[in-house]
């Protein structure tokens, strides 16, 4: 059991080192292609899935992508390669695949919760928007209307509140016109000279 765990990480650091010198994405593509079948283990043949998927995603191959990662999964059902699958669907707007994704990451893998948690806020989150903009609220007036009703503005023009704030405005407007005529009066008009 220990060398499968020392194993992974191990080969991990060599595709890379080895991947790393062949240069563009193509071409390291092309590499993968080759590690994937001469890859004896199902192990082995899941972290190139994996690699070949990120390469996919940084050419904006996205359909070949998912195909990696799907095939990843099946080869070595992982926890952490539904959360990297999670991230990648979240990217290309499957939120609800998405959510899927990091709940079966949380479920198989307790230590990914707190990143899985994340993802699965930030796709409620969006699916909750794409719902709303599907489907808007809508108001429906289910009750008679009764004309007779008397509304707070009807009681509070009985009872003069209205006037006495339009007369309170009035007053207000009028003294500030005043106190401007009397300004303009109180200035000498300026000459120009010229």
């Amino acid at each position: 059991m220990f060398h499968k765990f020392f194993l992974f990480p191990l080969l991990l650091v060599l595709l890379t080192s080895s991947i790393g010198l062949a240069g563009n994405s193509q071409s390291i593509i092309e590499q993968l292609d080759l590690e994937i079948k001469q890859a004896q283990d199902s192990v082995t043949k899941s972290a190139f899935h994996m690699y070949r998927a990120r390469q996919y995603t940084q050419i904006q191959e996205w359909g070949k992508a998912l195909e990696d990662y799907n095939q990843a999964l099946e080869l070595n059902h992982k926890g952490w390669i539904h959360l990297e699958r999670s991230h990648f669907l979240m990217a290309r707007g499957k939120y609800d695949l998405a959510y899927e994704d990091a709940k079966a990451a949380k479920k198989e893998v307790p230590t990914l919760t707190y990143e899985a948690d994340k993802l699965i806020k930030k796709s409620m989150a969006e699916i909750q928007k794409k719902y709303e903009v599907e489907n808007p609220p809508t108001i429906i007036m289910d009750s008679i209307v009764d004309h007779n009703r008397k509304s707070r503005f009807d009681v509070m023009r009985e009872k003069g509140v209205l006037a006495a704030n339009a007369r309170r405005i009035e007053n207000f407007n009028r003294q500030k016109t005043a106190s401007r005529k009397q300004r303009e009066a109180a200035t000498p008009p300026t000459r120009s000279t010229g």
